[in-house]
């Protein structure tokens, strides 16, 4: 496949006014102008990870979670290996169990291991949610930590039933195995599983939680757990250069995503879920998973990619919609694109998007094969 035409399907997409995935449009001006005007004209900057307005945000995140306390750091590929490296060292062991498709075990190149001395064990299978039995396998190594993510990301936001996420908690503290969570996306599972925010991190040991992916935030991360460990975060912070001079924009952000978008969660919910079912109804595209979890699933459609990736990017110009995200990933006869419920769904009615999604079927997706 050309990537000359994935290139311009994305550049195309990414300048539509109307979207079905994640934010709507907003240029860097405006979004720092928004910010300004949500800051109090009496607020000082944080330094060096201290002040009021980083320290009543972090109090607030750990309140939301029901934790003793709470750290922001710049970013979760930073918060997480810091988690299951103090869990390690007060277990006296450095084994850790995470799913194949962790974002620890795919992204950051083996951080965790080169850069914090952990050693990891596959927990579960590629393609599913892990189980009870995936937990008591990995266990054969001496674990200091399991780390589970919700939503799941790369399988389409998918999330355990909740009586086998408590049975998975109950199991772990009984063996005295710390139970970490990547919550980068935890905002949607209280519609999804009908459980408030504490009560889902109430399972857990420690969470991190993440502020532009369905906040719109510039960047940053919470990690929450009782206040020893966040003593210990906080070192661990100082030593991989997270503590830095300012943090201040990046908390702004985030506390004005929360504010924004966080009520809006159980909609979005809904709304992925009425999504992929108008999805579906079109030949040669299935979602995955078919009913979503969460605000979140991914898509797989059948066409014949370099000519499909031409003619809907003209679509694309011709409509200022669009329908499929850019895809993440382009086989021989097959695209495969993600989408993530967030404001922009919200800027046409249910009934404009069936009429352009209807209208995408019949000029595009019929003859896509």
């Amino acid at each position: 496949m050309s990537s000359s035409s994935l290139d311009t399907y994305r550049e195309v997409s990414n300048r539509c006014a109307y979207r079905v995935n994640r934010h709507r449009p907003e240029s860097v001006k405006e979004s720092l102008q928004r910010l300004a005007d949500s800051t109090d004209p009496n607020e000082s900057t944080d330094n060096y990870g201290t002040g009021a307005l980083i320290e009543q945000f972090e109090r607030d995140v750990a309140t939301m979670l029901g934790k003793e306390a709470a750290v922001f750091m710049p970013s979760g590929t930073q918060a997480q290996p810091i988690a299951l490296r103090i869990w390690a060292d007060r277990a006296g062991r450095d084994y850790v169990a995470l799913p194949p498709t962790s974002h620890v075990t795919l992204y950051e190149h083996n951080s965790y291991q080169v850069l914090y001395g952990l050693k990891g064990v596959t927990m579960g299978a590629p393609h599913t949610v892990p189980q009870l039995t995936d937990l008591r396998n990995a266990a054969r190594d001496p674990l200091a930590a399991i780390l589970l993510e919700l939503p799941m990301r790369e399988i389409g936001g998918q999330l355990p039933k909740w009586d086998d996420l408590v049975e998975q908690s109950q199991w772990a503290r009984s063996r005295g195995i710390k139970l970490h969570m990547d919550g980068a996306r935890l905002w949607q599972c209280p519609a999804a599983y009908d459980k408030s925010l504490d009560e889902i991190a109430g399972l857990f040991d420690s969470v991190y939680v993440s502020f532009y992916k369905d906040l719109g935030g510039i960047a940053g991360a919470v990690l929450a757990g009782d206040r020893d460990f966040i003593d210990s975060a906080r070192v661990w912070q100082r030593r991989a250069g997270g503590t830095l001079y300012a943090l201040y924009p990046y908390v702004i952000a985030a506390r004005a995503g929360l504010d924004r978008h966080r009520p809006a969660m159980p909609e979005r919910h809904e709304q992925a879920r009425w999504l992929a079912r108008e999805l579906n109804r079109i030949p040669g595209l299935s979602t995955w998973p078919r009913e979503p979890h969460t605000a979140m699933f991914r898509l797989r459609f059948e066409c014949q990619p370099d000519q499909w990736l031409d003619r809907a990017a003209d679509w694309m110009r011709t409509h200022d919609v669009s329908i499929i995200p850019p895809p993440y990933q382009v086989d021989e006869g097959v695209i495969f694109s993600e989408i993530s419920l967030g404001d922009a769904f919200g800027m046409l009615s249910r009934e404009q998007w069936s009429h352009w999604i209807e209208r995408f079927s019949e000029d595009l997706a019929s003859s896509a094969s």
